[in-house]
């Protein structure tokens, strides 16, 4: 390599200036580099923490999309006692046709009926 004579000692003493360079951690006194390497832990533990629920949660949304709706009432709790009482509360104010029954439209009145 070929340098002009007056550049090179100002390179020699630039590069015999420069200090050596360590790394951060450190540089850091021991209580304050615990507590940096702690809070780096605690940082990757709540990452893998929340990972973890992230799968959690598709793996059961994925198996309650495979799951068949069962027909009927199967599976549904049974009347309670208050179910009952509401029932019997509302009896005045419902109508008084069968749930099953077919809903229509009357096209000569534009009004929804009960099917008999």
């Amino acid at each position: 390599m070929v340098a002009n004579p007056m550049i090179t000692p100002w390179i020699a003493g630039v590069l015999l200036a420069v200090e050596e360079t360590r790394p951060i951690l450190e540089r850091l006194d021991p209580p304050r580099r615990a507590a940096v390497v702690m809070a780096l832990l605690a940082l990757v533990l709540t990452g893998l923490m929340l990972v973890a629920c992230a799968m959690l949660g598709a793996h059961w949304v994925r198996r309650m999309a495979r799951h068949r709706p069962t027909s009927g009432r199967a599976g549904l709790a049974p009347d309670t006692v208050s179910d009952r009482r509401v029932r019997e509360a509302l009896q005045e104010i419902l109508p008084t046709f069968k749930s099953s029954a077919t809903v229509l439209i009357d096209p000569s009145t534009n009004e929804t009926k009960a099917d008999p």
